[in-house]
Formats: structure tokens, C-alpha cells, sequence
């Protein structure tokens, strides 16, 4: 299989004795991929080995065991991310919008490889390091936030395509779980010090998402208004499931009111806001015995 060949060059990455052969492998694969994928989808019994080989490169290219040297300028290490980004773009543009046409499991694969992408991470386990937060892959992680957060709102009648969107709406919620959780960590920890601006423009992105998450959860079918609390575990068995996880994080958000970033503040407001409506008693058309 092809991507066997590309494989091992792009899974060693920095450790290649030639700095330029993984990024002649990648490119290369990206060109295969854009003539490749539309085949495959096509004949899919042909090719129904292949999917797996895919997510797997795909995986060991984008969160390789051999990290960027100590030596790599800053300059290089953002050049690096922008292949890195180009490779989201793919997936973005060629991938999900067909992914009814391809194996479940490899799109939830790719789901869980845009999740994992999304958290910000730096090359120290510093939280106030400013020399590693140079490094974190800003632009790779809110690509891959965007990208989920693109397909977790995109509404389908088709089962299917409804399931591609469900499997994004959860890695999203997954996602922004860790992050609130690991900020409100972290600020505890640094006392006086500030987290790194990577990461406070990283929290205030996801309490962003948070927001427009309940908008669009709280709206009940066409007609019956929005929806409480009690009324939003009715609407539908997918938004039970989704239900559940946004009440989850209501604790971890109220945790965040002591943060001394004014952005993140502003966006958590934004968002508790939302869930004031959330957690409002159900409305009832009978008062009184009488409609």
C-alpha cells in the first residue's frame, strides 16, 4: 500500500536523517489524497484496507513520537505547524463533507485525531515556561477547534450524515471539558503569575464555543420556543446525550469566575448567561386548571 511507504518517514519526522524528507513525504501524500480520495470513495470495497492505514499515518504524522529539536528556530517551528495546518485543511475539505461514503470507524478516528489536536501542548510540562509557549501549535490547535466546531453544527436529516455530526458535537464537548478543567488547574497552581497568552486566548475560544454549544442545543423543534432545563432532555435522544455533558460543565465554569483575565471573564459570562436559561423552570400552558 502507499501510504506503507509514506509512512515511516512521516512518523519518525524530526529524527529523518534529512530534515526535508518528511516534508516531501507529506506533500507528496497530499497530492495522492486529493486524486485518491474521490477513487476510493467511489469503489469503496477496493480500497476498504486503506482506511485504516490512513487515520494511522495521519495520527503519527500530525503527534509524532520524535518532537522538534531544541535547536529549531521559531521561524522553522511555525513553517512546520503550517504543513501541519494544511493537512487539518484536507481533512476539513476532502474528508468530512463525504464522510457518509466512508467508514464509520475511520471518521471517528479522524474525529478523535481533531480532538486530540485542539488542546494546545508545548514542548514543556511548564505551565508559565514563556520560552516553550513560543512553541505551542496555536494555529493547529484552533484549527482543529474550528474544524470541529464547523461540523458540530451543521444540520442533517439524513441518519447518517447526523451521526457525523453527533460524534463531532461530543469530541467537541470532550474537548472543551478538558481544557476549562485543566485552565481552572493551572491558574490555581501559578498564583500570581499568568498562564501563557496561548492558553488564555485558548480558554476564552472554548468558552465561545460553549456558548454558541447551548444556543444551538437549546432550541426546541420549529415553533415551541426555546428550551429549559427540564424541556431540553425531552427535545430528542441526541440532545439528552449532549444534555448531560454541557449541565457537567456548569461547576468547572463557575470555577473560571476568579480568573484575572478580563477575556476570559467576558466570555464566561457570555456563556453563563446561556445556561441561565437552561436552568429556568419548565413553562407550562395550564395555569390554574385552565389552558
Amino acid at each position: 500500500m502507499v501510504f506503507q511507504t509514506f509512512r515511516l518517514p512521516l512518523s519518525m519526522k524530526y529524527s529523518c536523517p534529512s530534515p526535508s524528507t518528511w516534508a516531501l513525504a507529506i506533500n507528496s501524500l497530499l497530492s495522492v489524497l486529493n486524486v485518491g480520495l474521490t477513487v476510493a470513495r467511489k469503489h469503496e470495497s477496493a480500497f476498504h484496507s486503506m482506511w485504516s492505514e490512513l487515520a494511522q499515518t495521519l495520527e503519527e504524522f500530525l503527534f509524532s513520537k520524535h518532537p522538534s529539536p531544541p535547536t529549531l528556530s521559531v521561524e522553522d517551528f511555525q513553517r512546520d505547524e503550517a504543513v501541519d495546518c494544511k493537512v487539518i485543511l484536507m481533512v476539513r475539505d476532502d474528508i468530512l463533507p463525504f464522510a457518509v461514503s466512508m467508514p464509520k470507524d475511520f471518521v471517528k478516528r479522524i474525529m478523535q485525531l481533531l480532538n486530540k489536536g485542539s488542546i494546545h501542548t508545548t514542548s514543556s510540562d511548564s505551565f508559565i515556561d514563556t520560552d516553550s509557549s513560543k512553541k505551542l501549535r496555536e494555529e493547529f490547535a484552533k484549527t482543529c477547534f474550528e474544524t470541529l466546531l464547523q461540523f458540530s453544527f451543521v444540520s442533517k436529516t439524513n441518519s447518517e450524515e447526523g451521526a457525523i455530526t453527533k460524534m463531532a458535537v461530543l469530541s467537541l464537548l470532550n474537548r472543551c471539558q478538558d481544557v476549562v478543567r485543566k485552565h481552572v488547574d493551572d491558574e490555581r497552581l501559578s498564583g500570581k503569575c499568568p498562564l501563557p497568552r496561548p492558553r488564555l486566548a485558548e480558554m476564552a475560544s472554548v468558552l465561545k464555543a460553549i456558548t454558541t454549544l447551548v444556543r444551538s442545543l437549546k432550541k426546541a423543534p420549529p415553533g415551541n420556543g426555546s428550551a429549559t432545563l427540564f424541556e431540553f432532555y425531552e427535545i430528542s435522544n441526541l440532545r439528552r446525550v449532549y444534555g448531560y455533558q454541557v449541565i457537567q460543565l456548569y461547576p468547572a465554569l463557575v470555577d473560571c469566575t476568579t480568573s484575572p483575565s478580563p477575556n476570559v471573564c467576558r466570555a464566561l459570562k457570555e456563556a453563563l448567561h446561556e445556561y441561565k436559561d437552561l436552568l429556568a423552570p419548565p413553562t407550562s400552558s395550564t395555569q390554574n386548571g385552565t389552558a
